[in-house]
């Protein structure tokens, strides 16, 4: 028999293969292209079970699949028709359902579903589906399956929210089962926002292509989600670092203390989130060894790349080893000043180095390293040197932490008591959230992401290449064509700056705020965005029902309040929507992001002065972030976006001055720092117009100014930039 998919409103999402059709049961460690493989022989076909099962809510377990990358256990997800068991799936037979039942009436009601056989993610590890066998009927309703649950029917609103983190007064909790202390929380949300600072950076106009401002992981987003949305339990980036110290297992007593079950993770991740760059003590460290991280994260430890505070060992013995001459540094340092210990020193010597927190994971140790280990940790002893040992550890307290991060004390007795719970994650949230971490502190990506941010449909286009060819506009009603050919006044909504229409002269009522957002929102999409996908960024906590009706309404109150400061037919432009998706009329609409684009654009392929003019007026243009003031959930790849556009345009017109003008160049520069101190290439451009006025001072001036900016990076200039420096002032003081 040809496989075919079953209607969506005949019960859960499965495939009709032959006499069976199967639903597929997510288990930990799945991904698309596994699932792929498996089914369809064929890894590379995950984009068709993603885009089959794409906005799906799934019921039992919570979560809606939004990204191709995240998928969470528990869920069920429909495959392409021509699906195929893996030989290995062994189905069960499970009870028989039910007769049916005839009402008073006489009348046959909906016929129960069939017996069927399941394969639970416990019987079929390997393979977890499953199968269920329709019974013979000639109703076609009499194919349903009973199996898992049951999905939404295709005219249903399943509940979006339902795919946000859950949060309580402890933490929040992220569909995978994660969950995460609100101190730990904010400390990652901390350094999720130096990653934004450590990518201006490093953006320089030759590196826009290779280095997008892509979105953060989904669990950080998540994260960030929920701290945003319960201001009351915020902390600042400040109280944060102070706050997120060294997980508090039991204040990690001297001799280290061991770990069974999970928790080992969320450590980690504590440790490294710990601290920032105004508290150096604070910056925790952690010494694992190649073999534990791999046993942790997997293989996406390889991708993490060179990090100063995380140190991998190639074995226990030489984890031990960098414990040792941590041990030894740290207690000469002290013997120096006749001291005991570290917060004596920081006290008496307080611009002595910093020594922060270092956490040693590691399984616990075989015989031959296990007295080793004791009397290492030992000598940790106000050393601030502590040890996570993955399994039952004899010479400490050992505490056993479930999937949930409830903890239960099994042997020993801990300095402090054991909190009941402690933060937990699963590896992929760990490995994003690791990779965050390592992009913040180091400013660097990871060598190879084990996920792929998704790159949103940013307006950027780089200057130096030419413009597409123009895209055929849908169609839309003749009315508005013939105003706006006629000389009609176009609308103009400005979103550098505070988002607004500008010229509003006719009366009428106010532009909603989710309105401005949209506003903006279709402002960065000229292309347009279907409904559901504007109600997934714009109301991402409401049923799918109501967010497309919020969509609807914002739409229509938009296109009024356009309709007030333009002069076209208010039902035939401005706001159209056509083949399924909203979109700015640009026959109706002037949009100031737009004029940016087509300047830099344009001004980057011409030449002579009609490349200076469009420059100067791209210059003119940018004079603030995009809707500025405004903290949208979706908002910041798409400021970053048109930052660089704002600094490309300076930094263009800059160097077509420099040779005839130094003095209109420095002052460009100087206001493009104004835009992004952090910009490493601004200041080194910014020298080389201060060298072209003499102004050696000037030079030294824009030196200083760049290393205080980075100090909120933890980082100081680039050789490149420091070298730079001062042969430009050299060779003024030879001249």
């Amino acid at each position: 028999m040809a496989a075919r998919n079953l209607p969506a409103a005949q019960g859960p999402a499965t495939v009709l293969v032959g006499d069976t059709s199967y639903t597929y049961i997510v288990e930990r460690g799945d991904h698309l292209s596994k699932i792929a493989k498996a089914w369809l022989g064929d890894a590379d076909r995950w984009p068709e079970i993603c885009e089959l099962n794409r906005h799906r809510h799934f019921p039992k377990v919570g979560g809606t699949l939004r990204d191709c990358n995240i998928i969470y256990p528990g869920w069920d997800l429909r495959l392409p028709a021509d699906a195929r068991p893996p030989a290995d799936a062994t189905p069960t037979q499970p009870p028989a359902p039910p007769p049916q039942v005839q009402d008073p009436d006489g009348v046959i009601g909906e016929p129960t579903p069939s017996p069927s056989t399941t394969v639970s993610p416990s019987a079929a590890a390997a393979n977890p589906v499953v199968p269920t066998v329709p019974a013979t009927s000639a109703t076609p309703s009499a194919s349903t399956s009973s199996t898992a649950s049951v999905s939404p029917s295709a005219g249903g609103s399943p509940d979006a929210s339902a795919s946000a983190p859950a949060a309580d007064e402890h933490g929040v909790l992220l569909p995978d089962g994660s969950w995460v202390t609100w101190t730990l929380a904010a400390a990652i949300i901390a350094a999720a926002a130096l990653v934004w600072l450590q990518r201006r950076r490093r953006f320089t106009v030759d590196a826009d292509d290779d280095d997008p401002p892509t979105e953060l992981p989904p669990p950080v987003a998540r994260l960030r989600r929920a701290v945003a949305h319960h201001p009351e339990l915020t902390l600042h980036a400040g109280e944060a670092e102070q706050a997120a110290a060294v997980p508090k297992l039991a204040a990690l007593p001297p001799g280290g203390i061991g770990l069974q079950g999970d928790g080992a993770r969320a450590a980690i991740v504590a440790a490294l989130a710990s601290g920032g760059p105004h508290h150096p003590d604070r910056r925790g460290e952690v010494v694992i060894d190649a073999a534990t991280l791999a046993t942790l994260i997997g293989s996406d430890a390889a991708t993490l790349g060179p990090w100063p505070r995380l140190h991998i060992a190639d074995d226990i013995d030489d984890a031990l080893t960098i414990i040792e001459a941590q041990l030894l540094h740290r207690s000469r340092i002290l013997d120096e000043r006749s001291l005991s210990d570290l917060d004596t020193l920081r006290q008496e010597a307080p611009y002595e180095e910093a020594l922060p927190p270092i956490l040693l994971v590691a399984d616990s140790p075989p015989p031959g390293a296990r007295m080793r280990a004791k009397y290492g940790l030992v000598l940790g002893t106000g050393l601030r040197v502590s040890a996570l040992l993955l399994g039952e550890w004899a010479h400490g307290a050992t505490v056993e932490v479930s999937t949930d991060g409830h903890t239960k004390l099994l042997s020993g007795q801990p300095a402090e008591p054991v909190p009941p719970r402690l933060p937990v994650l699963q590896a992929d949230a760990a490995v994003h959230i690791l990779s965050t971490l390592h992009e913040a502190h180091t400013g660097q990506p990871p060598a190879a992401p084990s996920f792929v941010a998704p790159t949103i449909a940013l307006v950027a286009i780089r200057a130096a290449e030419p413009a597409p060819a123009a895209q055929p506009e849908p169609p839309t009603p003749s009315a508005a064509a013939a105003s706006a050919g006629a000389g009609g006044r176009k609308a103009r909504l400005c979103v550098l700056g505070a988002p607004r229409i500008e010229d509003i002269t006719e009366p009428g009522r106010d532009l909603r705020s989710k309105a401005r957002e949209l506003a903006v929102f279709l402002a960065c999409h000229p292309d347009g965005s279907s409904t559901r996908e504007i109600g997934e960024y714009l109301e991402p906590d409401a049923r799918l029902s109501q967010a497309d009706q919020r969509v609807h309404t914002n739409a229509s109150n938009l296109r009024h309040n356009l309709a007030r400061a333009g002069s076209a037919d208010a039902k035939a432009a401005y706001v159209i929507k056509s083949a399924g998706r909203y979109r700015l009329d640009p026959a109706t609409v002037e949009v100031d992001i737009w004029q940016l684009r087509d300047l830099l654009r344009t001004g980057g392929i011409a030449t002579g002065e009609h490349r200076r003019a469009l420059l100067t007026q791209a210059c003119n243009l940018y004079t603030a972030p995009l809707a500025d003031g405004t903290d949208y959930e979706w908002i910041t790849p798409h400021r970053e976006a048109v930052r660089r556009w704002g600094i490309e345009a300076h930094l263009l017109l800059a160097e077509d001055l420099l040779d005839t003008d130094p003095h209109a160049a420095s002052t460009l520069l100087d206001k493009a720092i104004g835009m992004d101190r952090y910009n490493e290439s601004l200041y080194r451009k910014a020298m080389h117009a201060r060298h072209a006025l003499g102004d050696a001072d000037g030079i030294r001036t824009l030196l200083r100014a760049l290393t205080k900016a980075l100090a909120d990076l933890d980082a100081e200039p680039e050789e490149e930039t420091t070298a730079l420096a001062t042969k430009l002032r050299t060779s003024l003081e030879h001249r």
